[in-house]
């Protein structure tokens, strides 16, 4: 198995805590801004809205390890994998302007054009 493979596995081990009521799955996302891909794992309880997203490997644009690292990991592991690619970005629906979990203390409202 490659080091990087291991590294994933390790880091599922490490987050995937198996608790009660709690959901779990895995996100592939092939980031074209930092030409990567990055594994997460994401966990969310019962009725929360509050979703845990914990990261796991980023490994570089390469298909062949790209390749290698899927089957290792599926071979690894049954967790649902949901795949999401940086050029098809999906707006959540409204503005996030106040958002103190990811780092929005202040309000970010936006200000029409023409204000000074």
């Amino acid at each position: 198995m490659i080091p990087e493979s291991k590294t994933l596995i390790t880091n599922i081990d490490k987050y995937f805590l198996r608790r009660y009521k709690w959901r779990y799955h895995l996100l592939i996302v092939n980031n074209h801004f930092f030409d990567c891909y990055t594994f997460f794992l994401q966990a969310q309880r019962s009725g929360d809205k509050l979703l845990h997203s914990h990261d796991l490997l980023e490994i570089p644009h390469n298909d062949e390890l790209y390749m290698t690292v899927m089957k290792d990991l599926k071979n690894y592991t049954a967790l649902s994998i949901e795949f999401r690619d940086t050029h098809y970005l999906v707006h959540p629906g409204t503005d996030i302007v106040h958002d103190i979990n990811h780092g929005h203390y202040a309000n970010t409202v936006y200000r029409p054009k023409n204000h000074n």
